[in-house]
């Protein structure tokens, strides 16, 4: 199985068996607060010519910027925990089964205590 998937070239449902990550982008967020969090996301599908994509996305601890600009993005976490904090003070707490939605625009940062792995879908704004 080659990824990311293309829903262009043939409609079939796409499966990625759980725990499953293959060829992850390893990486460290590029507005850090603090901590020494690495990430790895790994898209596993690319539809609507690349303005669709969804795949898995885990960080381990510390506090980083987020920005969401030309997008929206559907969250589930499936693992560990995690809070948005809004620029205003607000803390949205997130943990194993909840699902939230990152609007375009939304500015803030995440805090991550110890390990959150989320599944995503993001559409293009």
């Amino acid at each position: 199985m080659s990824h990311p998937r293309s829903a262009d070239s043939k409609i079939s449902i796409i499966h990625w068996p759980a725990k499953t990550l293959v060829n992850p982008v390893i990486g460290k967020p590029s507005r850090p607060i603090s901590g020494d969090t690495e990430y790895q996301t790994m898209n596993v599908f690319e539809g609507l010519g690349g303005k669709v994509s969804s795949g898995t996305w885990q960080s381990t601890a510390g506090h980083f910027s987020s920005n969401v600009q030309g997008y929206i993005e559907f969250c589930v976490i499936v693992e560990g925990d995690c809070r948005l904090v809004d620029p205003d003070g607000t803390v949205h707490r997130f943990g194993v089964g909840d699902h939230f939605i990152m609007p375009e625009g939304w500015t803030g940062h995440w805090e991550v205590d110890s390990f959150v792995k989320k599944v995503y879908l993001v559409a293009e704004a």
